[in-house]
């Protein structure tokens, strides 16, 4: 049992490796789906099998250093650096809770061992998931889609009066670099209008890219929605084919595809800049609203540990 967790942990590196090393590989949510149950296996094997967990703290700490060495021209700015280090604290945090928990739990009441156990384990899978997130997200903000779609989707953002917002701009900018790239026919642009938004948000969208000479024709409006959820229930009807391209902001594009696939939509994503100063806390509310849409899995996570252990106490 003591091969599996080094042979997970070495086919999840190379996985990032491959996908670091080819450059026109196009990054899934698929990918992510696949990285996940990895590392629900490993921990599971880790903790069963009682492997040593300074593993798993080492390997969370060299994605991390190798995660900064990626962003190392955020540390010549004082936004920059301060992005770095609240990144690191989030990190650190988790891990001093792992920690305290694993120094606890010998010397607690077997029923709040037990407990503490379980919390570990989804502790152990969101630290262990999160650099991979976090490097998926980067993949996704410096690699535009490397495959023809003919269908395009913009999500909305928030916005103050009729003008698009700086950070719904860098969607839409981003948007027309995939439109004038490849043979977009049909260029979506979603979101409704809120109660202090003065239109909606596709009119707004709408707006700027016939000023940028899209044509009145290609432009599908959809002005319903209020979350990224209902973006895609109401978007798809206007999709002729599963496929597509989905452009959003960079800590929101593989939350964004995961909710794209669960409603039948198999989309390439493309991550547009959004301001620093909130970048860091956007990507840890998205990684935890990502990771809340996989609920079957979660379910089945969970009964297979229950019947693991209690197999391992009879």
């Amino acid at each position: 049992m003591y091969f599996v967790s080094p042979i997970i942990t070495s086919l999840i590196i190379s996985l990032l490796f491959i996908i670091s090393a080819k450059r026109n590989f196009n990054v899934r949510i698929e990918l992510f789906n696949v990285l996940l149950i990895l590392n629900m296996i490993l921990v599971t094997f880790n903790q069963f099998t009682q492997f040593h967990q300074w593993r798993q703290y080492a390997i969370i700490v060299l994605m991390m250093l190798y995660l900064l060495w990626l962003k190392r021209a955020h540390l010549q700015t004082k936004h920059g650096q301060q992005f770095v280090l609240k990144i690191t604290c989030y990190t650190l945090a988790l891990l001093g809770l792992s920690l305290g928990i694993e120094c606890i739990t010998p010397i607690v009441p077997w029923w709040l061992s037990l407990s503490l156990q379980f919390s570990e384990i989804f502790i152990w899978v969101f630290l262990l998931t999160w650099p991979i997130y976090l490097y998926l997200t980067h993949l996704l903000t410096i690699r535009s889609p490397q495959k023809d779609e003919d269908t395009l989707i913009v999500l909305g953002a928030g916005i103050y009066t009729e003008n698009v917002t700086p950070m719904l701009k860098a969607r839409l900018d981003c948007g027309l670099t995939l439109y004038r790239q490849y043979q977009i026919k049909k260029y979506i642009v979603s979101g409704g209008q809120g109660p202090d938004e003065p239109i909606s948000e596709a009119l707004a969208m709408y707006r700027y890219l016939k000023q940028h000479n899209v044509p009145c024709h290609t432009i599908k409006m959809e002005d319903q929605s209020t979350n990224t959820v209902e973006n895609f229930r109401f978007s798809k009807p206007l999709f002729t084919e599963k496929h597509g391209m989905c452009v959003t902001s960079e800590f929101h594009v593989l939350r964004a595809l995961r909710i794209a696939q669960r409603h039948g939509l198999y989309l390439l994503g493309y991550g547009a800049p959004s301001p620093i100063t909130l970048r860091a806390k956007a990507l840890l509310r998205d990684y935890c609203g990502l990771l809340l849409h996989y609920p079957s899995l979660w379910c089945i996570y969970v009964i297979f540990h229950i019947i693991l252990t209690i197999i391992l106490m009879s």
